[in-house]
Parts: C-alpha cells; structure tokens; sequence
C-alpha cells in the first residue's frame, strides 16, 4: 500500500508540472483578452460620441457657438444654403481632432502595456444625399500583449476595428431640399415632361 501511494504522489507531481504552467497561462491570457475588451468598449464609446456629435455640428453649424457661448449668437457664421447636402461644416474638423487626442491619451487598462498602437482614423466623413444623410466614423489600431504565449516568438497584436454611423438629415432642411428641386424641375420643363409621360402610361394600361 505505501509503495503504491509513493508511485502515485510520483505522478501526481509530474502532472502538476505540466498542467499547472498550462493553467497558469491560460488564466493569464483571458485576464488580458478582458483587458482587451475593456479597451474596445471605451474606444467603441469615443468613436460613437465623435460621430454623434459630428452629426450634430454637420446638421447645425451653430452649435459648437451655441454650447461654448451659452445662448444663440447675435451673428450667424458659417452658414451656407443647404449645408446639409453640399458639404461639411468648419465645426466638425475639430471634432476629429477631439477623437485623435483622445484616442491617443486613452490609458491602458488594468495592465501596463496595453495601450492603443498604430491609430488610424480611416473614416470620418458626411454621407450627404437629398433623401437621407449620415455620418460616419471608422477607426483601426492595435493592441498589444505585454507577454508572450507559449512559445511565441513576439507578443500577440490584435488588430481592431471601430464604427459607427449615425443620422444627419434635419427634416426642416430636407423639405427646403425638396422645394428646391422642384422648383429647378419646374423651371426647367421636367415637371411637364414627367406628366406628359405618366398620363401616357396611364392611357396605355387603360
């Protein structure tokens, strides 16, 4: 019986030599990857303000003046006839500048070491139509474990990514766009050629 139990305490110890090591890396790497998914979910949120409030500047360019100021400025600047469709407001660059300071003095979680690397905001631009129009934020960076697993000749890098798209369209502005354009198909004969040809169409299914 104590031969036995010698042969088995023997065995016992050269399992724990294997799995304990094992074990201990396994522990270790799903501490990181919730690291990992802590940082993405903050990056997640930063991107997500950055395109909301972009969305907001492009559909109002007195906004950044309102909210600094306190009240309706006395003077209207930065204000173009159909921004909405035409192109961006002043105001929404410094927004992408806002997202990059921010992104870049992001800290590194509960671990040293695990800060974003190689940030590149690949999108940040007004999808502007006379229908409908949206705002999109698109940004791509990296992170880096501050170990290396199982042999691994350089620490894992997960390359991540990060978007958002939100809406734009003021529906005030969008009626004015639809004034607009038939008034120009009025002006120029489209509106009686669309007729003409409808009542045609109607005729013939008659």
């Amino acid at each position: 019986m104590r031969n036995l139990w010698k042969e088995n305490k023997g065995s016992l110890i050269i399992e724990a030599a294997y799995v304990f090591p094992i074990m201990f890396f396994v522990l270790l790497f799903l501490i990181y990857m919730g690291n990992m998914f802590y940082m993405r979910s903050q990056v997640d949120a930063i991107v997500a303000k950055a395109a909301v409030k972009a969305a907001a500047y492009q559909a109002d360019p007195q906004l950044k003046t309102i909210m600094e100021q306190g009240s309706v400025p006395g003077q209207m600047n930065d204000i173009q006839p159909y921004h909405s469709v035409m192109g961006k407001s002043t105001s929404v660059e410094k927004v992408r500048e806002e997202l990059d300071t921010q992104l870049r003095t992001l800290g590194t979680g509960f671990f040293a070491g695990m800060g974003l690397r190689d940030i590149v905001i690949d999108e940040f631009q007004y999808n502007g139509s006379l229908v409908a129009s949206t705002f999109s934020v698109k940004v791509t960076y990296r992170i880096r474990f501050p170990i290396r697993f199982l042999g691994e000749n350089s620490p894992v890098i997960l390359q991540i990514r990060s978007q958002t798209t939100v809406p734009v369209t003021d529906t005030p502005e969008f009626i004015q766009n639809v004034d607009m354009a038939m008034d120009f198909a009025d002006s120029t004969g489209v509106t009686d050629k669309v007729k003409d040809f409808t009542s045609k169409v109607g005729e013939f299914f008659k």
